[in-house]
C-alpha cells in the first residue's frame, strides 16, 4: 500500500494488492487524485469495497451470523445456537481464515465429535456450521460451502420416546394432592399442550362454557412469546373433569383477590409457577407414586398415545398437538400405529366372509 506522485500530471495515484476469493492476489492501481490525502482516502475505500472473506476469520463471520440470527428467532432457539457457536464451532474453527476451511477439515471435526453427542445434536451442529458458510456466501462474497460438500452426520436418531400408558398416569395423578399441580398435570396430559404453553395460559384463555383453552402464546425463562409455529395457535377442547379442576383453582384464587383475565392460570397474578419449583414438585410426586419418570414434554407424547389407542384419527391428534400437518404427527408417532394393522386386516376378513 503506497501513494505516489505523478510528476507529469501533477497528481497522485495508489497501488495496492488485494487478495481474491480464489486466493490469488490482484494489483489495483488508480490515478488522477489532486492531493495525497485524496489518494489515500480512495485507497482505503478500494480496500474496503474489494475486501473478500479470504481476509476474515471464521470467528468474525460466526459472530456476525449469530447477531443476525438473534434478531430473528425466539429466545429458546437463540440459546441453542449460542451454545453451538461459542462452545463448539469457535473452539474448533474460530481462528482459521474462513476460505481456508475445507471439506476435509469438517470431516475431521465430525470424526472427532461423532461419539460425544446425540445424533440430533450432532446434526444441529452441522446445520449451524453450514448456515454460517451460507451467510458468508450471501453477505461476504464467499464462494463455497464446505459443510454442504461434506454432508451432515450419517447417524440415525433414536426415535424411541418415553410416554405413560393411561394406567401409569392414573397412578401418578392419584398422589398429587395440591389443587394447582393436580390441575396443571391433568391439563398437560389431557390437552397435549406444551409446558410453556400452559405456563403462559391466562384466565382470558379459558372458556368454561365451551370447555376449551386457547393456546396463543408460550413462556420461556419468564418471557412470553408467540407459540412455536402458526399451527401452535389452537383451541383445545377438554373433558369436564379437567375443566372442574381449573374452576377449582380459579375459585381458590378468588378468595384472595378478584380474578383478572390477564392473570396466569398456573401461578399467582402475573407470575407463573417457576420451572425449578415445578420440577421439584414433579420429582416428589414421581417418587411418591412409584411410576417411571418421563420428561414433562413427554406428557405430550402420552396424550398422543392415549388418543391413538382410542382410535382417534391422526388429523385430530395433529390439531390438538398443534402440528402444521398430519405428516408430522405420523412421522413422530408412526411406531404407535402398527397395532392398528391387525384391526385393518380384521375388517378385510369380515368383508370377505
Amino acid at each position: 500500500m503506497a501513494i505516489y506522485k505523478d510528476n507529469e500530471r501533477n497528481t497522485y495515484y495508489f497501488v495496492v494488492r488485494i487478495r481474491q476469493n480464489d486466493g490469488s492476489m490482484k494489483q489495483v492501481k488508480r490515478r488522477g487524485f489532486k492531493s495525497k490525502s485524496e489518494a489515500r482516502l480512495a485507497e482505503a475505500k478500494a480496500i474496503a469495497e474489494s475486501e473478500t472473506t479470504s481476509s476474515l476469520a471464521f470467528q468474525q463471520i460466526a459472530e456476525e451470523y449469530f447477531e443476525w440470527y438473534s434478531k430473528r428467532r425466539k429466545q429458546s432457539s437463540i440459546n441453542v445456537i449460542k451454545n453451538i457457536v461459542y462452545n463448539h464451532l469457535l473452539k474448533e474453527f474460530g481462528k482459521k481464515k474462513i476460505d481456508k476451511i475445507t471439506p476435509k477439515n469438517i470431516m475431521a471435526y465430525q470424526n472427532k465429535i461423532i461419539d460425544l453427542y446425540s445424533p440430533d445434536f450432532l446434526k444441529k451442529i452441522h446445520t449451524t456450521l453450514s448456515a454460517i458458510f451460507n451467510f458468508a456466501i450471501k453477505f461476504h462474497g464467499h464462494t463455497t460451502n464446505p459443510a454442504r460438500i461434506t454432508g451432515n452426520f450419517e447417524v440415525e436418531s433414536n426415535k424411541r420416546m418415553n410416554y405413560w400408558e393411561f394406567e401409569e398416569f392414573k397412578q401418578f395423578i392419584e398422589v398429587v394432592n395440591d389443587p394447582m399441580y393436580k390441575a396443571f398435570f391433568s391439563t398437560l396430559y389431557y390437552s397435549g399442550a406444551r409446558k410453556g404453553e400452559l405456563l403462559a395460559l391466562t384466565w382470558g384463555d379459558v372458556d368454561f362454557d365451551e370447555k376449551t383453552i386457547n393456546i396463543n402464546k408460550t413462556e420461556y425463562n419468564r418471557q412470553i412469546t408467540k407459540p412455536k409455529t402458526k399451527a401452535s395457535n389452537r383451541t383445545i377442547l377438554l373433558p369436564s373433569f379437567v375443566m372442574d379442576l381449573l374452576n377449582k383453582i380459579k375459585k381458590n384464587a378468588e378468595e384472595t383477590a378478584p380474578i383478572k383475565i390477564s392473570y396466569v392460570v398456573f401461578g399467582e397474578y402475573h407470575d407463573s409457577i417457576s420451572t425449578t419449583t415445578l420440577d421439584r414438585r414433579y420429582a416428589n410426586y414421581i417418587n411418591e407414586s412409584g411410576v417411571n419418570k418421563i420428561l414433562l414434554h413427554e406428557f405430550r407424547h402420552s396424550h398422543a398415545s392415549y388418543l391413538i389407542n382410542k382410535g382417534v384419527s391422526p388429523l385430530v391428534v395433529a390439531q390438538r398437538l398443534g402440528h402444521s400437518d398430519v405428516a408430522t404427527t405420523l412421522n413422530t408417532y408412526s411406531h404407535l400405529y402398527p397395532s392398528k394393522q391387525a384391526e385393518a386386516v380384521a375388517f378385510m376378513e369380515d368383508d370377505f366372509e
